[in-house]
C-alpha cells in the first residue's frame, strides 16, 4: 500500500522552495510565513555552529520533518555538514527532528545516545524536561534515564531500546514500542532476540505468544518495510481468527509459531480455509455473477462462502456478527471485498460506517486506489 500525502506533508514539500542558506552566517532560514503563518521564519544553525554553540536550544516547531525533505540546493548547503548517519537517525521520526539534531550537535553524550538508542533520544525530546534537566540525566545510568521518560527502570528496557532497528517511527510504531516496554512478559521474552526490527516489534506487540518462536526469530532477521509489517499482522490475525473458529487444538495452533517463513503461515491458513469451506458444500460461484465495478452489498450466506473461496479469505467467520456487512466490486486489479460495520442510521452512513477489513484476490491487502473507491462509495 503506497502511503498517501497528507495536507501537512504537501505543505512541507512546498517549504523546500522557501529555504535560504546564509553562507556568511552559516544559518539556514526557512520562511514559513506563506504556508504556516504561525511559524514565521525559522532559523537553523549549521552543524558546525551547533557543536560550538553555548546558546540554549530554541523551541523548534515539532512537526517540521526537514531531514526527510528532498535535497534542494539551498537545503543541501546546510545539510552537507551533517554526518549522514545523524541525518538518517533524525529522519526516522515524524516529530522533533530539529530538536534532536540540535541537542545531538551540542551535546556529545546525546550524540552517542542517538547512535545507540535513537528511540530514547526522541522520547527525551518529547518530554517536558528542560535543557538543564536533560543534560543532568546524561551523567547518570541509562536505567534512570529510561525511568525519567516514563518507561520501566530496568536494564532489560535499555537493552531492548539498543536492539531496535527501525526504518521509521510513526505513531503506530511508537505505540508498539510502548506496549513492549510496559509489559514485563514481552520485555523479558524479547531479550533473546539479537535485534528487533519493525516486523519483530509488530509481532511482539500484537501476538505476544509468538515471541521467541521460530517464526519470530526468522522475522527478526529480515529487512522490512511498513507495508510488509501490515501484511504480516493481517496474515497472522487472519490465521488466528480461523483457528479459533475451527476450535483447533493447542498443538495445531502451535504450528503457527513453528513456521519458518510467512509463506508457510499462508500455506497453513489455506489448509485450514479448505477445512472450513468443506463444512458448507452448498455454496456456488454463481452467487458472484453480478459483481461489477461499483461496490455492492452481499447478503446471501452462500455468496459469503463463494467470496471466501474466490479470495482465499475466510469471510464467513463474520457472517453472524451484528451490524456488519460485506461489499464486493471488481477493478483492473481483480476482485475486492470489504467488511464494513454498519452506521446506526442511514443518515449517518458516511460518518459512522467503519471499514473493518479489505482484501483482494489471494488474500492480498488493498492499495490507496481500492480504499479511495470504497470511501467514495460509503460517502455517496
Amino acid at each position: 500500500m503506497k502511503s498517501t500525502l497528507t495536507a501537512q506533508d504537501f505543505k512541507q514539500k512546498q517549504l523546500i522552495q522557501h529555504c535560504f542558506w546564509d553562507e556568511s552566517e552559516q544559518i539556514l532560514w526557512i520562511d514559513c510565513r506563506n504556508i504556516f503563518p504561525k511559524l514565521g521564519v525559522v532559523q537553523v544553525p549549521s552543524w558546525d555552529n551547533l557543536m560550538m554553540s553555548s546558546s540554549a536550544v530554541p523551541d523548534y516547531p515539532n512537526q517540521l520533518t526537514i531531514l526527510a525533505w528532498s535535497n534542494f540546493s539551498q537545503l543541501s548547503y546546510w545539510r552537507k555538514q551533517i554526518p549522514k548517519w545523524v541525518q538518517e537517525s533524525c529522519a526516522l521520526f515524524e516529530t522533533h527532528q530539529l530538536k534532536i539534531l540540535h541537542y545531538s550537535g551540542k551535546y556529545p553524550q546525546i550524540l552517542e545516545l542517538l547512535d545507540h538508542a535513537p528511540m530514547l533520544v526522541w522520547r527525551l525530546m518529547c518530554s517536558d524536561l528542560s535543557e538543564p534537566e536533560i543534560v543532568a540525566l546524561m551523567s547518570g545510568k541509562r536505567q534512570q534515564l529510561v525511568s525519567q521518560v516514563g518507561w520501566p527502570n530496568r536494564v532489560e528496557a535499555v537493552r531492548f531500546l539498543r536492539k531496535l532497528r527501525l526504518r521509521r517511527v510513526n505513531a503506530q510504531i511508537a505505540e508498539q514500542v510502548e506496549t513492549c516496554l510496559m509489559d514485563e512478559q514481552r520485555l523479558t521474552a524479547l531479550q533473546a532476540l539479537p535485534r528487533v526490527n519493525s516486523m519483530a516489534l509488530s509481532l511482539a506487540s500484537v501476538f505476544p505468544a509468538l515471541i521467541g518462536s521460530q517464526l519470530h526469530l526468522a522475522l527478526a532477521q529480515l529487512p522490512c518495510r511498513p507495508m510488509q509489517c501490515q501484511s504480516m499482522v493481517a496474515q497472522l490475525q487472519d490465521v488466528y481468527a480461523l483457528a479459533e473458529w475451527l476450535a483447533l487444538s493447542k498443538e495445531e495452533v502451535g504450528q503457527i509459531g513453528q513456521c519458518r517463513y510467512l509463506v508457510e503461515v499462508s500455506e497453513l491458513y489455506q489448509c485450514w480455509l479448505r477445512r472450513g469451506l468443506d463444512l458448507e458444500p452448498r455454496f456456488s460461484s454463481e452467487a458472484l455473477m453480478n459483481i461489477s465495478d461499483t461496490p455492492k452489498k452481499i447478503s446471501l450466506k452462500q455468496a459469503w462462502y463463494a467470496l471466501s473461496d474466490a479470495q482465499q479469505h475466510a469471510w464467513w467467520l463474520d457472517y453472524e456478527v451484528d451490524r456488519v456487512y460485506l461489499v464486493a466490486w471488481k477493478d483492473l486489479d481483480g476482485l475486492w471485498v470489504a467488511l464494513i460495520e454498519c452506521a446506526k442510521s442511514s443518515k449517518e452512513k458516511a460518518v459512522s460506517s467503519k471499514i473493518i477489513r479489505v482484501r483482494g484476490e489471494k488474500n492480498t491487502l488493498p492499495t490507496a486506489k481500492q480504499l479511495t473507491a470504497l470511501h467514495l462509495w460509503i460517502a455517496g
